[in-house]
């Protein structure tokens, strides 16, 4: 999810590691607030995730 690559340990995303190096994004409650905030925000401003052209 896009969003929640903008997203730090302070709003709430965690890494759980696994056995050996694997890893998955997961949220505490209130990064799950965050994330719900960062989605609305976007599909109010579409354009906010409309990617560079290259010339």
């Amino acid at each position: 999810m896009v969003a929640a690559i903008e997203m730090e340990i302070e709003d709430g995303v965690i890494w759980v590691y696994g056995v050996g190096e694997d890893g998955i994004q997961a949220f505490t409650d209130f990064g799950i607030e965050n994330l719900i905030e960062l989605i609305r925000m976007y599909k109010e401003n579409p354009e906010w995730l409309k990617r560079w052209q290259s010339e």
